[in-house]
């Protein structure tokens, strides 16, 4: 047997014995982080505790202010342009902030829905919806997603038509019969 291999065998060891003593350095160094990283938390979470949920929730938690909402402009049955709006429904209390977010994707359904059965149009003018009209849509659609008696008003902010129509098309041509959705 040459010196080498009978040398192999304690040099495997002693390089196993390393290892062992790298993983537990490792696993004990892990252990340390993870304690000192909770215990650093630990002040963060215990003040997070203490902070007590607003009991009264604030006027600007019961709004949503909608925007962007394209209605149409209806005549002889075709569109012939749109109206986007911007608009805020005030809520009374008793209703979740997460609920109020919630339910706005179905009051843009409703308003939409709504328009193109019944036209929101200000007599000749093609560029403005009647705001009584829009108001009072928009306050029926509010309440069949909200309910009720968790709807206050609605108030239009802004209307801006999508193209500047200044004159009526030909009313020369025979009536359609309304699109329905």
């Amino acid at each position: 047997m040459t010196e080498y291999q009978a040398r192999r065998p304690r040099a495997l060891a002693t390089c196993l014995a390393a290892h062992k003593a790298i993983r537990r350095f490792r696993t004990v160094l892990m252990v340390l982080t993870l304690g000192l990283g909770l215990h650093a938390l630990a002040p963060a979470m215990a003040q997070a505790k203490e902070e007590k949920p607003a009991k009264e929730p604030t006027e600007a938690n019961l709004r949503l202010d909608i925007s962007g909402v394209g209605l149409p402009i209806l005549q002889d049955g075709r569109v012939v342009n749109y109206v986007f709006v911007r608009l805020r429904i005030n809520l009374n209390p008793g209703i979740a902030r997460p609920d109020i977010e919630a339910g706005e994707p179905f009051v843009r359904e409703h308003m939409l829905k709504a328009a193109y059965r019944a036209p929101l149009n200000s007599g000749t003018d093609l560029m403005t919806l009647d705001t009584q009209k829009l108001e009072a849509q928009t306050l029926s659609a509010a309440r069949a997603v909200y309910g009720a008696t968790r709807v206050r008003s609605v108030e239009i902010k802004d209307q801006k038509p999508q193209k500047l129509l200044y004159s009526a098309p030909g009313s020369g041509s025979k009536p359609r019969q309304p699109i329905r959705p």
